[in-house]
């Protein structure tokens, strides 16, 4: 494997949101001596900023030396709007560190859209403060 195959499996991983380096030690099925020297490289041509200590992020020079488009991420959540298009769709605005991202839902995406949610909640909260956070928010 080359170099700039290297390189490119990490952009690819990276452009799907921050990422430490055991986690592009998995996705990118490289070896270990290998991934800390390819990130310094793209850190040093701007490709990739290390956000933190061992926490990696694609910069947009980074994205477009891709073939194909990536999801733009928000980073972390700062504030979110709810858009009211039309009676059956929403577009919700997420507000984040770095950039504002929109997604549209309707009457079925709305379901998944509250899995994925239900999903992160159940990683960080106990069951009875997701339903209360979910009480609050339906007597809005």
């Amino acid at each position: 494997m080359t170099q700039n195959d290297a390189k490119k499996r990490i952009l690819q991983v990276l452009a799907h949101g921050r990422s430490n380096t055991h986690h592009i030690y998995q996705q990118s099925n490289l070896d270990d001596e290998v991934v800390p020297e390819v990130l310094a490289q793209l850190c040093a041509s701007g490709l990739v900023t290390e956000v933190d200590r061992g926490l990696y992020s694609i910069t947009p020079a980074g994205l477009d030396r891709l073939d194909h488009d990536y999801p733009s991420e928000a980073g972390f959540l700062t504030t979110t709007e709810v858009i009211h298009d039309t009676p059956t769709i929403k577009t919700i605005r997420l507000h984040g560190d770095r950039q504002i991202v929109e997604t549209q839902v309707d009457d079925e995406s709305v379901t998944m859209l509250a899995d994925a949610l239900y999903e992160v909640l159940t990683g960080t909260h106990a069951e009875d403060e997701i339903t209360e956070a979910l009480k609050e928010f339906l007597n809005r």
